[in-house]
C-alpha cells in the first residue's frame, strides 16, 4: 500500500491541478468505515498540500476540498447508517471490525451529538462513528451541525500545515525540497503502519459478531428518535 500512496503523492506532484480532487477524495475516504482506518488521508492531504504549494497552486481551493470531501464522506456514510441499520454490520468488511464498531457505539453513546465532531479528531473510531450515528437514528439536524462545525476546524488544520511546509520547502532551495519530500513520505509511511496495526483484522464467531452489532444498534423503539445528549 506503501508503493501505491507514493506513486499518487508522485502523480499529484506531477500534475498540481489532480491536487484538489485527490483532496477532496482523501478528506471524504476518512469517514468511510474500514477505509478510513487504513487509507491515512490526514497525512497524505498534508503531503500533498505541501507538493502542490511548490508548483504555486493556490491554498483556498485545496481547503474548500478538504472541507467539502470532510462534510461529504461523514454524510454518506451517516445514510448508510441510516438506510441500512444492522444489515450493514452484518456484512463484510463490517463484520470482521466487531471491536472497533462496539468500541464507536460505546464513543457514540457516551458523547452523543458532539461524537460526531469528537470523531473528526479521533483516529480509532472517525471512520465508525457516522455511520453508527446513522444506526441510531441520531437527528439529521443535530448530525449535520456537527458535522459542518468539525469540517470547518478540520480542513485548515490539515491544509495549512501542508501548505506551510510547501513554502519552507520552496524558499529552501532544492536540498531542502529533496528532505522536505523524504520527511513527507516517512510521515506517511509512519501513519500507515500505525493505522494497519491499529485495524488489524481479528476473526471471531457469528456470536461475538451479534453482540457487537447489539451493542451498536442499541434496539431504540420504532420511531423513537435518537439524539444524544441533549
Amino acid at each position: 500500500m506503501a508503493t501505491y500512496l507514493h506513486g499518487l503523492l508522485d502523480f499529484v506532484a506531477a500534475h498540481p491541478n489532480f491536487a484538489f480532487a485527490a483532496v477532496f477524495v482523501l478528506a471524504l475516504s476518512e469517514a468511510i468505515p474500514v477505509v478510513g482506518t487504513v487509507v491515512p488521508g490526514s497525512s497524505l492531504i498534508l503531503g500533498i498540500c505541501a507538493l502542490v504549494t511548490t508548483a504555486e497552486v493556490k491554498p483556498w481551493p485545496l481547503l474548500v476540498a478538504a472541507f467539502l470531501g470532510a462534510v461529504v464522506g461523514d454524510g454518506v456514510s451517516f445514510w448508510l447508517g441510516y438506510q441500512y441499520r444492522r444489515e450493514i454490520l452484518r456484512g463484510w468488511p463490517l463484520n470482521r471490525f466487531p471491536r472497533l464498531v462496539a468500541h464507536s457505539a460505546a464513543f457514540v453513546k457516551k458523547y452523543g451529538v458532539a461524537s460526531v465532531f469528537l470523531a473528526r479528531f479521533t483516529a480509532v473510531v472517525r471512520a465508525f462513528v457516522p455511520l453508527l450515528a446513522g444506526i441510531f437514528r441520531m437527528s439529521s439536524g443535530h448530525f449535520y451541525f456537527a458535522n459542518v462545525l468539525s469540517a470547518l476546524v478540520w480542513a485548515p488544520l490539515h491544509v495549512f500545515p501542508g501548505i506551510f511546509v510547501g513554502m519552507a520547502i520552496a524558499l529552501g532551495g532544492v536540498h531542502a525540497q529533496q528532505l522536505g519530500v523524504l520527511a513527507i513520505a516517512a510521515v506517511i509511511i509512519g501513519a500507515i503502519a500505525w493505522s494497519l496495526l491499529k485495524a488489524r483484522r481479528q476473526p471471531v464467531g457469528a456470536a461475538a459478531i451479534d453482540h457487537a452489532g447489539e451493542a451498536a444498534v442499541g434496539q431504540p423503539p420504532p420511531k423513537r428518535v435518537w439524539r444524544g445528549n441533549g
